[in-house]
């Protein structure tokens, strides 16, 4: 039935009870998560919220959004479990294939070809939705309230597609189509290509059909949203509020955006404390990484701001979580805690791959099955709020201490700052737009001249990075080669978390020291990571390098040394120092990178990296005392190293 053990339920189970009298069955989804019974409960009632209660779409609207949104995500289980929900709503096979293969061919009004035009969009493409796409919709008459539970059926078709995923569901009924899952990773993440959601026999739509997969046009100006009208409700008379406000200390926007519909509301509180709030299987900690982690590969500038806070109350560090936004694997998580949110990132990109063994490898790093169920239901929330906020442009409650390039990232809402539920804590303006963006985008499309372009920019700051590592010219040049053809080769994989030059440094790190290993240096590579042990450095020269007592004497550096042979003379020093320290002086004073920046090449913390400088600075400092007993403090920095 699935990849984990199945445990009866009584006859009485209200969840199963309430399947049977809508569907006529229990789907094989939410029999093949009988291992955490509360979880089934939480999620039929936000099923039931959002497809089976009356409202403003009709229930054969909300299934052919699902049917098709599913398709376009190569689910096979879902397309099977809705195109037999359809049926038995009367829906004949013609029109469901239509709808499938090419939906605006299929006899549907203008309004609901809008609708699944919309849905698309919000699945494949979220990070172009804006304004002008909810405006679309209002021009053909769809209400506030219509528009909303196209966002929600949006949503919970991606929290569908991916439990069904995570839990290994086997199809209820046969599928009508086959689905070739070949390359079908990452489709339904941010930035995916047109063809990405395509199956055998399927035809998603040509250009000329499918509005959804044309991306804004260049230079427009998206509106700040929120984009829907929201009703009055209070905490006072609304429990779901003061369940939010109790609990979080305010009311995320992301919920106060869907006033309209105060039944989903509910659903979305039990379900919110039902699995992320309950700490009997993973940890809140836990969960709130596999949320961080997932909404920054999926560029979600708001539920980054809003996890991180959420990590903040929680105690873990700024840096740690700014590094888990970044690059887990360079937080310093424990084994297992890195392992899980492997596990949770696999699943959330939909990868091909994913399957039983994927399970396997988490209960082998010491989980539970239980746990790794919690851990497939978490990413599948995941999900659901990204796509949700994406379609409903909430502002952060926070301001971001990392937003995603505006061109690529909903929050076209972040510029507006935070509400006013804000809290107080805010936070540094996020950085500017990396310069290199536009570049980077003709590059991944595999433009050749857009990368050379980007080789050129940044092939000085490769080659110096390598060449203070391996400090040797053959070696660089190797290194040098090496880092350009693995950015080359993992251009797709860069998300934009960090500016390209960055990334790219990390890159060139990592070639470097691949090198150094090969050659078996004495360098030491394995305080990398350990300023433990160090002990605070006391230098023996201290006297401050400032300005000569006489400008003519003798020993005056200014006189004594060309430019070239002064800078000689630094980088000479450089090289003497231990491998950390020379790594972080190298790229924060030498390649003049910001603090931030450095530290995310080197995989640091923020706090790490400024040890390192300093004792590095102060290793440098004594190294070349002899050579400059008196130096205008920081003239080195200022162009003359």
């Amino acid at each position: 039935m699935g990849f984990f053990r199945e445990v009866e339920q009584p006859a009485a189970f209200q969840p199963f009870v309430a399947l049977r009298e809508t569907l006529g069955f229990v789907p094989n989804l939410f029999r093949a998560q009988t291992l955490l019974p509360r979880v089934i409960e939480a999620e039929a009632r936000v099923a039931a919220a959002v497809l089976f209660n009356a409202g403003a779409l009709s229930r054969i609207q909300k299934e052919c959004i699902l049917l098709k949104v599913a398709a376009a995500q190569r689910n096979a289980y879902c397309v099977a479990a809705h195109w037999q929900v359809l049926r038995g709503l009367g829906v004949p096979e013609e029109r469901l294939e239509r709808v499938v293969r090419a939906h605006r061919a299929a006899e549907l009004p203008a309004d609901d070809h809008a609708l699944l035009d919309f849905s698309l969009r919000l699945s494949r493409h979220p990070t172009w939705v804006g304004a002008r796409d909810l405006d679309t919709l209002r021009e053909l008459g769809l209400t506030d309230r219509q528009i909303l539970e196209t966002v929600l059926v949006a949503a919970l078709t991606e929290f569908l597609c991916t439990l069904s995923t995570g839990v290994g569901a086997v199809p209820d009924v046969t599928p009508p189509v086959a689905f070739d899952t070949a390359g079908a990773g990452d489709a339904a993440g941010a930035g995916a290509t047109a063809g990405a959601g395509e199956a055998a026999g399927v035809r998603l739509g040509t250009a000329a059909e499918a509005p959804w997969d044309a991306p804004p046009p260049a230079g427009h100006a998206a509106s700040a949203g929120p984009y829907l009208a929201t009703a009055g409700l209070r905490p006072e008379t609304f429990p779901p509020f003061a369940f939010f406000r109790e609990r979080f200390g305010f009311i995320p926007g992301i919920f106060r955006a869907q006033t309209l519909c105060p039944d989903v509301l509910d659903a979305e509180a039990e379900m919110v404390g039902t699995v992320l709030l309950k700490e009997d299987l993973l940890t809140r900690t836990q969960k709130e990484y596999i949320l961080l982690a997932i909404s920054a590969t999926n560029l979600n500038t708001y539920c980054v701001a809003v996890h991180c806070e959420m990590l903040r109350n929680l105690g873990i560090p700024d840096d740690l979580s700014d590094q888990i936004a970044v690059d887990h694997h360079l937080a310093g998580l424990s084994p297992a805690d890195t392992a899980l949110l492997d596990f949770a990132l696999t699943l959330a990109r939909r990868s091909a791959a994913f399957g039983a063994d994927d399970i396997a490898g988490l209960l082998r790093h010491g989980f539970s099955e239980e746990q790794a169920l919690e851990a497939v239901v978490m990413t599948a929330l995941t999900r659901f709020l990204n796509t949700l906020q994406m379609g409903l442009g909430t502002r952060p409650d926070f301001r971001p201490r990392r937003a995603f390039p505006v061109e690529r990232v909903n929050p076209r809402t972040a510029a507006a700052g935070p509400t006013d539920e804000a809290m107080g804590h805010l936070h540094g303006e996020g950085p500017e737009p990396d310069p290199d963006d536009d570049l980077v985008t003709l590059a991944r499309a595999r433009d050749a001249k857009a990368f050379g372009e980007l080789v050129r920019r940044h092939a000085g700051r490769v080659h110096r990075t390598v060449f203070g590592i391996v400090r040797n010219a053959e070696d660089a040049e190797d290194a040098m080669q090496d880092a350009l053809l693995r950015a080359y080769q993992s251009l797709d994989d860069f998300r934009g978390t960090a500016r390209f030059s960055t990334w790219l440094t990390r890159i060139a790190v990592n070639a470097g020291l691949d090198k150094v290993r090969a050659r078996k240096t004495h360098d030491s590579l394995d305080d990398l990571r350990d300023d433990a042990e160090d002990g605070e450095f006391q230098p023996r020269f201290v006297q401050a390098w400032g300005p000569a007592a006489s400008p003519a004497a003798s020993d005056d550096p200014e006189r004594a040394h060309a430019r070239a042979e002064r800078r000689a003379l630094v980088e000479a020093a450089l090289l003497t120092l231990p491998l950390k320290y020379r790594l972080a002086v190298m790229l924060r004073d030498i390649q003049q990178m910001s603090t931030e920046e450095a530290a995310a090449a080197l995989g640091l913390g923020v706090p790490t990296l400024k040890t390192r400088l300093l004792r590095g600075r102060l290793m440098l400092r004594e190294e070349l005392a002899p050579h400059f007993q008196r130096r205008p403090a920081d003239a080195w920095r200022d162009g003359d190293a």
